[in-house]
């Protein structure tokens, strides 16, 4: 009879050992809950059975006059592992409080054992750059640009310039020395370029002036000019500069008037001479130009009485101010 009865108590200890469940580090006096009772509050607020790590946490309650005071030492379980302390005049209620802490540790746990660690950014790569001066010596074949795109800044794209492009361009005109006084006048002319060299062909029409007579006012003479220009430069699509060359040729035409009777006339004109002007791009297709002329008109017409007295001729040199609208592609 004692070997059986030694084989049962043998077995009813490692039953009993194989069910027994941990308890929390709980040291409280013996009025405050039991840790079984503590380990089930924190089960009931995670509904479900608390993290193995959180056992390993030192709760100890003692009595500071009338209210009871727990010392909760988190240890390593968590990185805030200061030690929190709270203090209630019931130690059941004190419980439930010290029950919600170990049940959000709990949490973070095991949150934190689950997350992936996040991956170490690789240090930035700095290098300094003096203004006007790379050396390139430290990183053969390697210009700035490639540096900068190396560092993760972008660089703008140049936009390449077009071989070609052309357009039209509508001006009004104000000039002296051809005609009369103050000259206004228009012109229209189209343009193709090549590169950073371009081509215009234009037609220019000035308002009539008159130039008056010496002591017979008021008889005179009125001069139009009609002209048709060729112009040829340097005027690249990336800048809004411009400068040329200008060959025109045309006709001037003068009628005589006085009180007594009417003459006409008309005579040629040819000039050369040059230029230069600016176009400001105001969109993609349209620019705002302005330029001025200088002309040293070839043969000058001269118009004069049956008497043969001069009425007028252009002087030695003509210049001329233009300002408008120019649409195409440059």
């Amino acid at each position: 009879m004692v070997r059986p009865m030694f084989i049962v108590l043998v077995l009813v200890a490692l039953s009993g050992t194989a069910v027994a469940e941990p308890e929390l580090a709980w040291r409280a006096p013996t009025s405050c809950p039991s840790a079984a009772a503590l380990r089930k509050r924190v089960e009931r607020r995670l509904r479900g059975p608390i993290d193995p790590a959180i056992y390993g946490i030192d709760i100890e309650v003692v009595r500071d006059g009338s209210q009871f005071v727990a010392n909760i030492d988190a240890r390593a379980v968590t990185v805030a592992n200061a030690v929190r302390e709270l203090r209630s005049r019931y130690c059941d209620a004190l419980a439930d409080g010290v029950a919600v802490i170990l049940a959000r540790l709990s949490t973070e746990v095991v949150t934190a054992r689950t997350e992936p660690e996040p991956e170490p950014e690789p240090d930035p790569i700095f290098e300094p750059v003096t203004a006007g001066f790379v050396d390139d010596a430290r990183l053969p074949g390697e210009n700035i640009e490639r540096r900068i795109e190396r560092w993760g800044m972008p660089m703008p794209t140049p936009r390449p310039q077009r071989t070609w492009g052309g357009g039209l361009r509508f001006v009004g005109l104000s000039g002296i020395g051809a005609l009369p006084g103050v000259n206004l006048g228009g012109e229209v002319g189209g343009y193709v370029r090549r590169e950073n060299h371009f081509a215009e062909l234009a037609v220019a029409h000035w308002a009539p002036q008159r130039t008056s007579l010496q002591g017979t006012a008021p008889a005179g003479i009125d001069v139009t000019l009609e002209v048709v220009t060729a112009r040829g430069g340097w005027g690249p699509e990336t800048v809004p500069l411009r400068a040329w060359g200008t060959v025109e040729i045309g006709s001037m035409s003068g009628e005589g008037m006085s009180v007594l009777d009417a003459r006409t006339g008309s005579g040629q004109w040819a000039a050369v001479g040059g230029g230069f002007g600016v176009a400001w791009p105001m969109s993609p297709y349209a620019r705002l130009v302005g330029s001025i002329e200088l002309m040293i008109p070839v043969g000058r017409t001269r118009f004069t009485l049956d008497s043969g007295t001069e009425l007028w001729r252009p002087t030695s040199a003509a210049a001329r101010s233009a300002l408008g609208l120019e649409v195409g592609f440059r």
